[in-house]
């Protein structure tokens, strides 16, 4: 039989990691204790999570003919991810984003803008199969919406990712435009607190519960990631309540995208939902913690996660 092939779709950046004591606010300064340079980006990270359990994974990307795109093509090798789908670009010059981490793992991300015309490129020749999974954020609206809709027709699980600034940049009606061509989408409390915010709510449960209802994918399945306060998902007309694992965060850069990994990773093995998310959470949580690189140390962390209904058959 056939191994699925999971495809992680999206920019691959340079990240420039500086380490400090503590965040400065406005008109503050902080002193830097350390220094580093690693591969980043959302897809990056999904790609690395998974090829780390041992899957069979493939990066679509685009990235600049100059060093750093050859970098960042031999560290993705490297950790076992495909590249064949990342395509150079000559006299494009691969973009990077800054990430500024306190000794409490809290962070402030830098990104720098990818032209829209470069976006648009991305996963331009991906090919996904049945049985395949393929995972992207909103990276560009029309470009993502093709590609979720081409992985569905194909046969393959679509799950996108969304979160600020990308809404931001191609707004709400673009993100929900490619939600509903998706099979699973994975948000977070970043885009909830402007969501609440716009609809004057309180950013509590009942707030994730409508965003989780707006947001409408062909799969019927929604996941709000709350941070310490663990998902609250939606699986058709069920509410699902996901406790957090309890854990002090030693980088809470890519965590989001651990738990994207682990949800897909047990949902494409068949997996039931209610326990992919609990896969999820475990996936993230020892993320967090800085151990569990082996799938079974998440099958065991799961184990451990509780996953209750709520408000059963009232959505409609």
């Amino acid at each position: 039989m056939r191994r699925p092939e999971f495809h992680c779709v999206g920019p691959v950046v340079l990240d420039r990691i500086i380490r400090v004591d503590r965040i400065p606010g406005p008109d503050d300064k902080a002193f830097v204790s350390s220094k580093q340079d690693s591969a980043g980006g959302p897809a990056r990270n999904v790609a690395f999570a998974l090829a780390g359990w041992g899957e069979r994974v493939t990066a679509a990307s685009v990235v600049g003919d100059d060093g750093v795109g050859q970098r960042l093509l031999e560290r993705l090798s490297e950790a076992g991810v495909g590249t064949d789908a990342i395509e150079r670009v000559p006299d494009l010059e691969t973009a990077s984003c800054t990430i500024i981490l306190d000794k409490s793992g809290e962070r402030a991300i830098l990104i720098e803008p990818i032209d829209e015309v470069v976006l648009a490129r991305i996963g331009s020749g991906l090919r996904p199969a049945a049985g395949d999974a393929v995972l992207m954020n909103l990276f560009h609206d029309h470009a993502a919406f093709d590609l979720l809709a081409g992985a569905r027709s194909a046969g393959a699980l679509a799950f996108i990712d969304l979160e600020w600034p990308e809404i931001g940049r191609w707004g709400w009606a673009a993100a929900k435009r490619a939600a509903a061509v998706a099979d699973v989408v994975v948000t977070n409390r970043q885009v909830l607190k402007a969501f609440a915010e716009e609809r004057g709510m309180v950013v509590d449960d009942a707030a994730a519960a409508v965003l989780a209802q707006e947001l409408r994918p062909a799969g019927d399945r929604v996941c709000v990631t709350l941070g310490a306060d663990g998902v609250l998902a939606r699986d058709g007309n069920r509410l699902l309540r996901v406790s957090a694992m309890p854990v002090t965060p030693q980088n809470t850069t890519g965590a989001g995208d651990r738990f994207l990994a682990g949800l897909a990773r047990a949902l494409t093995a068949g997996i039931p939902f209610d326990r992919s998310l609990a896969h999820g959470v475990a996936a993230a949580g020892l993320y967090l913690s800085g151990s569990g690189e082996n799938w079974a140390d998440v099958e065991r962390a799961s184990a451990t996660v509780n996953v209750r209904n709520l408000l059963a058959g009232v959505l409609s």
